[in-house]
């Protein structure tokens, strides 16, 4: 761990401060986007492994894009919130944001809520599915487009953000030096990750608890068949000093899984993300692992198995959550 990094075991009553939303003087007849046009076709979905998945670039994400998939985003959106006592960002971004770019936005809520905080800002958020609600504040909009790909041109963004996107990249190198590129002066970027690894203070973890194996199951499909930088987190910080940024911290939650913490905020977190890590052991259940060539009876067995253990209070298992954000030098 670095300097700046603070590590938050989520400890009962040290959670941070509510959020507070304010205005700014956006004027929507000054603004061109980063990205350029696609064509209808984008709007397609396919349906494999009784999933719904984007037709854009459709190999290109291995998740889901259906409704089952949206109850786990929201959910995540939720916890991620009561987490951080209703914020949606730990950047200092000040109170009057021009322009903010949301990357991997997904169904599009946290883009939404900081839309309605900044009403006088500019709020873009870009995914490879169109799946965002067509009923959107008016500073909002959603694009179609892939962020690995080049920006069409430069645009000056004050706040740049990233939620569970960046260990399903494949070049975070490449896609951080863009952001720096199209940050203004000053400007901050944010990254909310977690790390796939699971621990525990008290050694309650067996040997072959079942999610450990899923992950020795997925990784390496991750890696060599969809070229993910699922370890970025452990450099992260790193990787922003070397393109430029300053003022680099870090700030680690110990996020538990399950219901077996004593404080009752404690068990409300962690009862949402044993549904999310659930959800998610499902979904690489569907086209990844089938794909990979692991016997169907052996996907089933595994997250029947992951299932069952996140509900057992005896193991007092966490996953680390990752809150990374720096700035550009302001000249």
């Amino acid at each position: 761990m670095e300097e700046n990094d603070i590590i938050e075991p989520l400890r009962e009553g040290d959670l941070p401060e509510e959020t507070r939303g304010v205005t700014s003087d956006f004027d929507p007849s000054e603004e061109e986007s980063t990205f350029g046009s696609v064509t209808s076709s984008v709007n397609d979905h396919v349906w494999e492994y009784g999933r719904r998945y984007h037709a854009f670039r459709c190999s290109r994400y291995p998740v889901p894009n259906d409704e089952e998939e949206y109850k786990r985003e929201a959910l995540r959106h939720t916890m991620l919130k009561d987490l951080l006592g209703g914020k949606l960002y730990l950047a200092p971004i000040g109170d009057s944001p021009q322009k903010i770019i949301d990357l991997g936005t997904g169904f599009g809520d946290w883009a939404i809520e900081v839309g309605e905080a900044f009403p006088g800002a500019k709020v873009t958020g870009v995914d490879l599915s169109p799946i965002q609600p067509h009923w959107i504040p008016p500073n909002v909009e959603f694009i179609v487009d892939d962020i690995e790909d080049e920006w069409v041109h430069a645009n000056d963004y004050d706040f740049a953000h990233f939620r569970f996107v960046n260990t399903l990249l494949r070049d975070n190198y490449a896609v951080m030096r863009k952001i720096f590129q199209n940050l203004k002066p000053g400007g901050w970027i944010e990254v909310q990750d977690m790390v796939p690894q699971v621990f525990s203070d008290d050694d309650t973890i067996p040997p072959d608890y079942p999610l450990i194996k899923f992950y020795s199951m997925i990784k390496p499909v991750l890696r060599e068949k969809y070229g993910f930088d699922i370890r970025v987190l452990d450099t992260l910080p790193a990787l922003l000093e070397n393109i430029g940024f300053i003022n680099v911290h870090r700030k680690v939650f110990h996020m538990p899984l399950g219901e077996w913490a004593r404080d009752s905020h404690l068990r409300l977190l962690g009862g949402y993300f044993r549904e999310i890590v659930v959800g998610f052991v499902g979904a690489m259940a569907a086209r990844p692992l089938v794909e990979a060539g692991f016997e169907r009876d052996e996907i089933s067995d595994v997250v029947k198995a992951v299932t069952e253990a996140a509900g057992n209070r005896r193991v007092h298992a966490y996953l680390p959550i990752h809150f990374v954000w720096a700035q550009k030098p302001p000249t």
